[in-house]
């Protein structure tokens, strides 16, 4: 090819550079220059299949520059490839079985079938059992829950069988029961009243305002929607292995949301257990309208059911109190007492026809299966809203529950595998008109006390709840509603014990008190939903402010140990400090938030005199005897120099070790009294094993601060840049700082981040011992051999080096606020 065919080739294709990649071929001449002719040389550019492309390096050989866009397909796939083999990895740590095989995969996903390998048939009759127990007191609470969430109390039978059939097979619990809870329906409340007035803000058609029922009706339609939303989300967070952020929210934040919940439910429930018929209030502060409303209400008080509520719960409380701990310790048997009654009041209704004299029955439905319909999710952002907050209300109510159960003998608990199964659970169950669901944990503890070993116990109590749906229609509708609500009262107020650990919690830490305090009055006096928000904020704003002040202890040495160092605060009648070196021990990540007050509280602590009245244990004489070493010794030094200039920081740390009675070191000369500088000043140290100890007492300043990082943990990069003007102001000052238990991921980073810039690598320890001892050996004479010999060592390297400013942090005055 000529140089002007050439010259209209490369012309040809800076005119076309999207396509050129396509039209443009090597010729003969530039295929002969690799060893090959075999590809003919096109007629037509225009025209002609592509062949070879051109590659970059050959459009080098002819000065011409390559285009971006004029890269070959194949170069551009190829790069496509690149950037997803390095996406692979990640994928591989972050998505939830992406680094297992399809049948790993399976197994992890459905952990009762890989269970069902070791299972036992003398398990089987303990599983049944449990199941039909647990089963029946899951239906006396269901209709209460209905109540709560305002749907129709007969619609929340459903959510009894449909989400504990997903959750049996994909749960990591063995104990926990899926079905309704009084956390979700209480949210769910709230999220319920939301919708209803972003959207029907005058009533159904605009004109008048809904009925109780109506509203009812419309709750009920709308929930599925919600519940679907909330798997939706915590499926994607199970996938995304996110199930650790259940650490956010602290006990201090949930239990009080929890009692919340429970008292909204319970003053929900009084009016109806004294026959009353309160009406449906949302809005803030619901208890105390509910409690307003029984008490200007209470000359309407049906006696019949106050009658029937009263010999409910009288007859509940005895039998928990004297009957069921005696059947338990002989037949190991939870009797539910509940389901026997409403069973037993059931029947009373029917024959005394309680309906036909005036008193309120829970009334006829459409029993049976009920078809699979599509939720709706058409009211936008406030339901969308509504099902994150029940995602993660569910999701961590389950997730204690299954944790406090775990605690014995259980296999431990996946909190991304809880998410999943929680996730599918909702998203199935949406589809047959269920709302949000929850495993609480007082029927995870009947299930477990019975001795139930798998979730066999929960597909057995969604059998007993199909039967329930398909056949006992004609039975639940003469159930007294007073009863129910009684019931509900009387299980809620167990759980109420928990106000007697806020005296212990405030004696302890009182910011958490106050955090639980605000928490449950936000609950109590807005709504449960706004008191959750407020507590997780407040408890968050509490972690980052005292985030902000770390605190920095001194430490000390104990008295008559070897080594023993302690905070001098908590122990200051048996620790001191030692003459020259002062021991600082920072008690939090160093980060952005807190790198400002680090920086002026370490400097400020360095730079103070203290009273230095420890000694540090002598070393016995026989210590540094001298010898040669054998060939298999690993510690193969001949002078105290080369001891302490080890990389190896055991081979320090052992240097002063009284245990270490043959390391070989040959003395090279002998003084009495060595001179050594601290911060100008030339201050003698008599040698303590000839003449007599240091001079101590009185105010010192010390010359090395060694750094105790081992409740750091993280450091970021402003960390670090902290970490380094403290280590070159202190420097300005003649004051060396060492860093100590720097090991795992903060050495790493240490490392990463080039501190040893500023910090030298021999200033990084991996124990305070090791940091304290090279400190003191710095300071003073290292060694005294057996022969009254000496080591001099001291180390004016460091002084030489120069002084490296940081950036962006320049040097204060430490000691003027």
């Amino acid at each position: 090819m000529s140089g002007e065919e050439l010259d209209l080739d490369f012309k040809y294709r800076k005119g076309d550079p999207q396509r050129s990649a396509e039209r443009t071929f090597l010729t003969p001449e530039i295929l002969e220059l690799y060893g090959e002719s075999e590809v003919p040389h096109p007629k037509n550019f225009r025209h002609e299949p592509p062949g070879r492309v051109l590659t970059a390096e050959v459009l080098e050989l002819y000065g011409e520059e390559v285009d971006a866009m004029a890269q070959p397909k194949a170069l551009v796939w190829e790069n496509v490839r690149d950037a997803l083999n390095g996406i692979r990895p990640l994928l591989r740590r972050r998505l939830y079985g992406a680094n297992k095989s399809s049948q790993e995969f399976l197994s992890s996903s459905f952990p009762l079938f890989s269970r069902l390998k070791h299972y036992q048939a003398a398990w089987i009759p303990r599983d049944i059992l449990a199941g039909f127990i647990v089963g029946m007191i899951q239906f006396t609470q269901v209709f209460g829950n209905s109540q709560t969430a305002t749907v129709r109390p007969t619609s929340g039978l459903n959510i009894l069988l449909f989400p504990g059939l997903v959750y049996a097979f994909m749960a990591s619990s063995l104990y926990n029961s899926l079905g309704g809870t009084t956390i979700a329906v209480a949210t769910l409340r709230v999220s319920l009243g939301y919708i209803e007035d972003q959207h029907y803000p005058g009533g159904m058609n605009g004109k008048h305002k809904m009925t109780d029922t109506e509203l009812m009706d419309l709750h009920t339609y709308i929930a599925p929607g919600i519940a679907f939303i909330a798997g939706f989300v915590q499926i994607g967070l199970g996938f995304l292995k996110l199930g650790f952020l259940y650490g956010i929210l602290s006990p201090n934040v949930m239990e009080p949301f929890f009692l919340a919940c429970f008292l909204q439910s319970i003053c929900g429930k009084v009016p109806s257990a004294f026959g009353l018929e309160p009406p449906v209030i949302f809005g803030f502060a619901q208890q105390f309208q509910y409690l307003y409303f029984f008490l200007t209400n209470l000359g309407s008080i049906n006696g019949w059911e106050t009658l029937l509520s009263f010999a409910m719960a009288s007859t509940v409380l005895v039998f928990r109190e004297f009957w069921q701990p005696r059947i338990f310790t002989r037949y190991r048997l939870v009797a539910p007492i509940e389901f026997i009654l409403f069973v037993i009041f059931s029947i009373i209704s029917y024959l005394a026809d309680f309906r036909g004299k005036g008193i309120r029955v829970v009334g006829s439905y459409s029993y049976g299966v009920p078809r699979p319909t599509v939720p709706d999710l058409s009211y936008g952002w406030p339901m969308a809203f509504a099902g994150i907050v029940l995602a993660i209300v569910t999701y961590s109510a389950t997730l204690d529950s299954a944790k406090v159960l775990a605690r014995k003998h259980d296999p431990p608990v996946s909190a991304n595998q809880e998410l999943l199964a929680l996730g599918v659970a909702h998203v199935f169950g949406s589809f047959f008109a269920c709302f949000p669901v929850g495993a609480p944990i007082g029927r995870g503890r009947v299930n477990q006390s019975m001795g139930s070993r798998s979730q066999l116990s929960t597909l057995v109590a969604c059998v007993f709840a199909g039967i329930v749906i398909g056949y006992a229609g004609p039975a639940i509708q003469y159930l007294p509603l007073c009863v129910v609500s009684t019931n509900m009262i009387l299980f809620l107020s167990m759980s109420l014990t928990a106000f007697k650990e806020l005296p212990r919690l405030w004696a302890f830490n009182n910011i958490d008190a106050a955090v639980w305090i605000l928490t449950f009055a936000c609950g109590m006096l807005l709504n449960v939903q706004v008191g959750l928000f407020v507590g997780v904020s407040v408890s968050l704003l509490s972690l980052i402010v005292r985030s902000q002040r770390p605190k920095v202890r001194v430490l000390g040495l104990l008295k008559d140990t070897q080594w023993g160092i302690a905070a001098l605060k908590h122990h200051s009648e048996i620790a001191s400090e030692l003459p020259g070196v002062r021991i600082l021990q920072i008690q939090s990540p160093v980060n952005y938030a807190n790198a400002d007050y680090l920086v002026k509280e370490v400097m400020n602590l360095a730079l103070e005199p203290y009273e230095a009245n420890a000694v540090p244990p002598p070393l016995p004489a026989t210590a540094f005897a001298d010898r040669r070493p054998d060939d298999g010794d690993p510690f193969r030094h001949t002078t105290v120099s080369d001891v302490f200039n080890s990389k190896n920081p055991a081979v320090r740390a052992l240097a002063y070790s009284r245990s270490l009675t043959s390391l070989g070191l040959r003395p090279r000369k002998s003084i009495y009294d060595f001179p050594q500088r601290v911060n100008g000043p030339r201050t003698t140290f008599s040698n303590p094993a000839v003449s007599t100890q240091p001079t101590l007492g009185g105010k010192n300043t010390a010359t090395r601060v060694v750094l105790d990082m081992g409740s750091v943990g993280y450091i970021d990069t402003v960390g670090i840049r902290a970490l380094e003007q403290i280590a070159s102001d202190a420097k300005i000052r003649r004051v060396e700082i060492i860093l100590a238990q720097c090991t795992g991921p903060l050495l790493r980073q240490l490392q990463e981040l080039a501190t040893h810039k500023i910090i030298p690598q021999r200033n990084i320890f991996p124990s305070v011992v090791d940091a304290v001892v090279e400190s003191i050996g710095r300071n003073r004479i290292k060694s005294v051999p057996a022969d009254g010999l000496v080591e001099e060592y001291e180390d004016d390297r460091f002084w030489d080096l120069p002084v490296v400013p940081v950036e962006g942090l320049p040097v204060v005055d430490y000691h003027q606020d």
